[in-house]
């Protein structure tokens, strides 16, 4: 009882650190924010105005947005977080190290869902898609997508935290992997903007739902070696 006490307090110091640090700057979610819709526009101008074209390549560009708005994302918070060994200081300061890791996961899913809650109206005009009508469905794939690619990166954040070429091995780590969740997402919201509902789309949800179960539960297990320099 007393660990776990233990665990959810640290964890929610970390957390309420993040979102406190990220309030006053707004430097990480901006940076997030611009860069997708910055990959929205240049793509709604190169599909052109063919409608089947664009239903077909729009949930691809929703998905690849938010992805690289991932790696822009977790670039910058693992650049603060190594700054003068912090990352090290909140290490030995904590008792159970996977707190950290269920901390900063749930910092990028926050961030991440305000940069998709942003982007939702802005991508419903430019590809002239009607979200409204499945914007039920359309939401839980994107809370399992969001879990997933943000328990994905902040393990390999965590991991090329400490090397010198952090910049560059973090996505050669991240995007791999990631590639089976974005495609799952993509296959399902290109089914739910078709008009298809929830049983359509059963085996891309359970796939998401395994993905993301997997690497939380291999993550929490493994983390602590994972820290260690």
């Amino acid at each position: 009882m007393l660990s776990s006490r233990r665990f959810v307090r640290q964890g929610l110091a970390i957390l309420l650190k993040d979102l406190r640090l990220e309030w006053r700057t707004r430097a990480i979610f901006t940076s997030m924010f611009v860069f997708t819709v910055l990959v929205m526009v240049v793509f709604n101008f190169a599909i052109g105005a063919d409608p089947e074209r664009i239903r077909a390549v729009a949930p691809g560009v929703l998905w690849v947005a938010l992805l690289f708005a991932t790696v822009l994302g977790l670039q910058r918070a693992v650049q603060v977080e190594s700054e003068e060994d912090c990352l090290q200081g909140v290490l030995l300061a904590m008792g159970d190290r996977s707190a950290l890791f269920v901390a900063k996961a749930v910092v990028n899913v926050c961030y991440l869902s305000v940069v998709a809650l942003g982007a939702l109206p802005l991508f419903s005009i430019w590809f002239r898609i009607d979200i409204i009508s499945c914007l039920g469905a359309l939401s839980i794939v994107l809370i399992l997508g969001i879990i997933g690619l943000s328990l994905v990166g902040t393990l390999f954040a965590m991991i090329s935290a400490n090397t010198r070429t952090r910049g560059l091995q973090l996505p050669l780590l991240f995007l791999p992997v990631s590639v089976p969740l974005t495609i799952a997402a993509v296959y399902a919201t290109t089914e739910l903007i078709q008009g298809r509902g929830l049983p359509d789309i059963r085996d891309y949800l359970t796939l998401m739902v395994v993905f993301d179960v997997v690497f939380f539960v291999v993550t929490l297990l493994v983390f602590d070696y994972v820290v260690e320099e």
